[in-house]
């Protein structure tokens, strides 16, 4: 029997002692209901009552579920408001909930055992001594007996206090030992909680003193994955984050809660004449009101949670783009797509009231892209990540100016050659809002240029990779390039050669948006620019084959 059931049992008996009836009187604490159950027969008065208690338990369940829901359905429409309601964050307050959360500091002090007071026996005690006198003289064999026996007396008590000295030290031990071991927790204690504060510290001060991008994608990551009134419904949110310093744009990719998130019935009846509950499924324009009411909501207090927690004030403009994953009945497989996007201006956000919104107004005025419905998925073009902090980007030389018309493109240094490549990329979108930058030798990936599109709706990541090879490109190259370009989530891949690609390597192309350019080609791209450069193979292996592929 549930523990929400209170039972009163009692008996009545007639005048004479024989059982009139077994009665009990059950109170269902959560429903706030009494039922009375009695009969004569015992037999039927344990089925009554069994009856009863199961009734009652289907009833609570029937009423609890359907609360539930309404609680979900309110909740989930109304996170912009709870997010607006909710209070100001504090960063020091933040990292406290961290240390109580992560550092374990229920301790318990130690109970010290007290040492046993007792003094050295000592021969020179009067009690050891024989104080003799005129008897003692007389019989001299009576005042040696005398004296063994105080010998023995002074050895008894020795040997006692060798045993309880012996106690003593090991407590002395124990005790010392206990307080260095309690000392130690302390020390770790203190030790772990200087070390959140110190990560927290130095996260917070690159965070606020926005020098790179890194920094700044590092503090929302860590900020942001605290709980929010949304992660008490829905599975925890995670998010994909990126920061454009230059014009300080916060951009975020992060994936709406799973359909099987949602209840799928609004209300519970319970049907006593058979002992069941009745479930009412949401008609269908009602369930599909439900997720885009919560997707819009969820959509807005997101980022009303990222502003918050921006105490430096360092983002101009937040950029979401909501992900939505669901199952394409057509080919039985999974898919995932961009639902919503849109470009927010972060002064003009905070002059909202979010308590009088409607979400999805709101979305529409800061020009939101998409419509969460789940009975027609549309897919919008998401606003790209600059992803500008994931890469090792330099400043590199410039190279194009110094090379004359006689310049064998496929025998210059291979440094060289990827700056020309960036350079020669740099006339071909020059009209354009891309900007291009080589990356690190030592830590590209495999990528060594890339080219940021910056249209807030169009843009995205290309990644250019630069080989200056006498031989055939091989395919590995080009599926390479594929994998860097899923990792970075970029529009388009380029890979530019002095010779040739084969096959192979074009088929593959040609299925995953990848642009391959030959050495003829690059050459047409120089002249379109007016650089009459050439390439020559034999030439570049006859120069040093060792550095030619």
């Amino acid at each position: 029997m549930s523990d929400l059931i209170q039972v009163e049992n009692s008996t009545e008996y007639y005048k004479n002692g024989n059982i009139k009836a077994y009665q009990s009187i059950l109170h269902h604490i959560k429903l706030d209901k009494v039922v009375k159950v009695r009969h004569k027969e015992h037999s039927i008065y344990k089925r009554k009552f069994d009856d009863a208690c199961k009734l009652l338990m289907l009833e609570w369940e029937s009423v609890s579920t359907t609360k539930n829901v309404e609680i979900f359905i309110e909740k989930s429409q109304n996170f912009h408001v709870y997010s607006y309601n909710s209070s100001k964050f504090k960063f020091n307050t933040f990292v406290d909930k961290q240390i109580k959360e992560n550092v374990n500091q229920t301790i318990k002090t130690p109970s010290y055992k007290v040492l046993n007071e007792i003094s050295k026996p000592s021969k020179t005690d009067e009690k050891y001594i024989l104080k003799e006198n005129l008897l003692h003289k007389i019989f001299p064999f009576y005042a040696n007996r005398k004296k063994k026996e105080l010998e023995i007396i002074y050895n008894k008590n020795l040997a006692h206090y060798n045993k309880v000295a012996a106690e003593n030290e090991r407590i002395r031990i124990e005790n010392k030992q206990n307080k260095e071991n309690y000392m130690k927790q302390i020390q770790e204690i203190e030790n772990k909680i200087k070390s959140i504060k110190n990560r927290n510290k130095t996260l917070y001060e690159n965070y606020a003193n926005a020098k790179e991008s890194i920094s700044i994608i590092e503090y929302f990551e860590h900020v942001m994955s605290r709980d929010f009134d949304f992660n008490n419904i829905y599975k925890k949110i995670s998010y994909e984050i990126d920061f454009d310093i230059e014009d300080r744009t916060l951009v975020v990719n992060f994936q709406f809660p799973l359909e099987s998130n949602f209840p799928q019935n609004k209300e519970f009846k319970l049907i006593k004449t058979k002992q069941l509950i009745k479930e009412t499924p949401f008609k269908q324009k009602e369930y599909t009101k439900l997720i885009m009411d919560s997707y819009y909501s969820l959509y807005i207090a997101i980022i009303n949670e990222f502003i918050k927690v921006d105490v430096e004030n360092i983002v101009d403009n937040i950029v979401l783009n909501g992900f939505y994953k669901g199952m394409d009945t057509r080919l039985g497989k999974e898919f995932e797509t961009c639902i919503m996007t849109s470009k927010v201006d972060v002064d003009e956000f905070k002059k909202i009231n979010l308590i009088n919104i409607n979400p999805r107004d709101t979305f529409k005025y800061f020009s939101g892209k998409g419509i969460p419905n789940p009975e027609n998925i549309t897919k919008v073009e998401p606003i790209r990540f600059l992803d500008k902090g994931k890469f090792k980007l330099i400043d590199s030389n410039q190279v194009l100016s110094s090379l004359s018309a006689e310049t064998n493109l496929a025998a210059i240094d291979w440094q060289d050659f990827e700056t020309l490549v960036r350079e020669v990329f740099e006339l071909e979108f020059k009209e354009q809002d891309i900007e291009i930058r080589n990356t690190q030798h030592s830590n590209d990936g495999g990528i060594d240029i890339v080219a940021f599109n910056n249209n807030p709706y169009t843009g995205g990541v290309i990644l250019v990779q630069a080989k200056r090879y006498t031989n055939t490109v091989t395919p590995e190259p080009v599926r390479a390039l594929k994998g860097s370009m899923e990792e970075h989530k970029a529009i388009r891949g380029i890979l530019v050669t002095t010779s040739d690609f084969g096959s192979a390597s074009r088929e593959f192309a040609a299925q995953h948006n990848i642009t391959l350019i030959n050495g003829e080609q690059l050459v047409d791209m120089f002249k379109s620019h007016n650089y009459d450069f050439h390439i020559d193979l034999e030439q570049a292996k006859s120069l040093n084959s060792n550095n030619f592929i």
